[in-house]
């Protein structure tokens, strides 16, 4: 019998439900099975996890879903200090023990992570996505394009610095780079990379920099590296020799020709 004859039927084979999350660096294979599951040559480790019932419908929030595991599970500690700095993706397949038809029942990635008795993950459909406006070309006086995307031509390996972490302030988002101190170009506006996980940074001085964020874990010692950052205006287009790329109007006029008013651009 195929899966979905074996779901209407009274006399249903038992059902199994196996959940691969994928993000950067790390994979976790997990099952709500009481046993071990094997699937195209992977072992699905049975672990305390639930899901709520998926829904369908006209609104914004269809297909979310929400999983439900031990705090203390690797994969939930992703989620203590926030958002993982990459996407978790979920597929959740399903099957019966008495069949060989495996499908995929869910597929997503995970929004949030609430944690109270236990870790509380808010998935996304796929579908989602179609939510997101499209990004546009607008007109003004600062480039359109995202720094080092192909747009804009630049490659960022140019302008990324290695180091080791020398120092870091009790917040955790002030971290001193002896190497980052002198560069050419400022890391404002760029990214700082250590491991799997990337910070935005909000200002440098020197060799100190500020993270929008601080990142669990990182020790002094540790190696990183960061990117330089770009104003994405004409003269910092110019310090980069890319003014052939550049994607903004830098002769927008400050005042308004027709009602006097301040421009923004």
């Amino acid at each position: 019998m195929s899966f979905d004859s074996l779901e209407k039927s009274q006399a249903s084979g038992t059902p199994w439900e196996i959940y691969r999350f994928v993000t950067a660096g790390e994979n976790f294979f997990l099952t709500s099975a009481d046993v071990n599951i094997s699937y195209l040559g992977q072992t699905y480790v049975s672990t305390t996890l639930r899901r709520d019932e998926m829904t369908e419908n006209a609104d914004v929030d269809s297909g979310e879903i929400k999983v439900y595991l031990p705090t203390a599970h690797p994969l939930a500690l992703l989620f203590l200090p926030g958002l993982p700095p990459s996407p978790v993706q979920l597929t959740i397949f399903a099957g019966h023990y008495t069949d060989t038809e495996v499908v995929v029942l869910y597929s997503g990635s995970v929004a949030s992570g609430v944690f109270v008795d236990e870790c509380e993950l808010t998935c996304r459909s796929d579908k989602y996505i179609l939510n997101r406006k499209v990004p546009r070309e607008l007109y003004q006086g600062l480039c359109n394009h995202i720094f080092g995307d192909p747009g804009c031509g630049i490659n960022l390996a140019t302008y990324t610095t290695p180091g080791v972490v020398s120092a870091i302030d009790s917040t955790g988002s002030l971290i001193t780079v002896p190497a980052f101190a002198g560069l050419p170009n400022s890391l404002k506006g760029g990214y700082f990379i250590q491991g799997n996980s990337t910070r935005a940074i909000l200002n440098q001085t020197g060799a100190t920099i500020v993270l929008m964020a601080p990142i669990a874990g990182l020790v002094v010692g540790a190696a990183c590296s960061a990117v330089a950052g770009c104003a994405h205006t004409y003269p910092a287009c110019s310090g980069f020799n890319n003014v052939q790329n550049f994607a903004g109007f830098d002769l927008v006029p400050l005042i308004n020709p027709f009602d006097g008013t301040t421009s923004l651009a």
